[in-house]
């Protein structure tokens, strides 16, 4: 319902070309769930202490202020002790080498690799590898992370 009211509102001020991506989550640590619904890409990422996976929590939804009449699904995922969720700007997934892109399995590898650390040196952790990846080039993009870990 949030999603479809700022979707709502960004239409009417009818900013040609203006979008935003955006996940919004409400975290229930007590029941060890989390209610997602998503507007674009890119995806969270969920880590899985259980299976030792990350993968991507697809929730379909188009950007906010493409389109007047999009709806935006939700979903409930459940958490345990030690799994890791990373909501990533797309700046970190597309940064450019010279050669190749950083890319989403890169990053999902790497959450893998150091899910056991605390969530900011995680998040310090995934922003050295980019950094190590593009080798002294800039970013064309901003590179935002938010790194929650369930104890």
């Amino acid at each position: 319902d949030l999603l479809y009211r700022a979707n709502r509102t960004l239409r009417r001020r009818v900013i040609e070309g203006f979008f935003c991506t955006l996940a919004y989550v409400v975290f229930d640590f007590q029941a060890g769930r989390a209610q997602i619904a998503n507007s674009g890409l890119p995806y969270p990422l969920h880590f899985q202490a259980k299976t030792g996976r990350c993968l991507p929590l697809e929730v379909a939804g188009l950007p906010l202020g493409a389109f007047g009449d999009a709806t935006y699904e939700e979903r409930t995922i459940e958490l345990q002790s030690g799994d890791v969720i990373v909501f990533h700007s797309d700046g970190g997934s597309e940064a450019w080498n010279g050669d190749e892109e950083y890319g989403t399995a890169r990053l999902q590898e790497q959450v893998e690799r150091h899910a056991a650390l605390s969530a900011p040196l995680l998040g310090d952790r995934l922003v050295g590898d980019v950094d190590r990846f593009l080798a002294g080039r800039p970013l064309r993009d901003d590179l935002t992370l938010v790194v929650v870990k369930i104890r």
